[in-house]
């Protein structure tokens, strides 16, 4: 499946890990990973996707951290990582993605962002959200 340009994997609950030769897909220029709340990792592989241009992780719960090879992805525009509450450091090489304009998170991390705009991405716009998906408190 090279010349794949879109691939969307949403509202599915059960998947923990993505296919190891995701990065032979290098036409891919949008990835859809949101609301998979079982993945637990992004692959190494990752990194091959050359002309990945969006990148949607939103909701994946379980995430916990992301691969060094994730700054790799030089043609990166945006960024939608809303809502993955485990996800606590990043990778040094987040402030190599010089393309990146746009980034939405939590406000639990998004600092970060904005250190890594004053480092090296200045174009960057981080737009720090509030969670849309929340449960009411039940009391008896």
């Amino acid at each position: 499946m090279p010349s794949v340009q879109t691939w969307t994997v949403t509202n599915y609950h059960l998947v923990e890990n993505l296919p190891y030769n995701l990065g032979n897909m290098c036409s891919l220029r949008m990835l859809r990973l949101s609301a998979s709340p079982g993945l637990k990792q992004l692959l190494t592989s990752i990194g091959k996707l050359g002309q990945l241009e969006f990148l949607d992780i939103s909701l994946c719960e379980s995430l916990e951290k992301l691969s060094e090879e994730i700054g790799e992805l030089k043609k990166l525009k945006e960024f939608d990582m809303r809502e993955c509450y485990h996800l606590r450091r990043f990778p040094s090489s987040f402030c190599g993605l010089s393309s990146l304009k746009h980034v939405s998170w939590n406000e639990n991390i998004g600092d970060k962002w904005l250190q890594a705009k004053a480092c090296s991405i200045p174009d960057l716009r981080v737009e720090i959200v509030e969670a849309q998906f929340t449960f009411p408190m039940l009391t008896f």
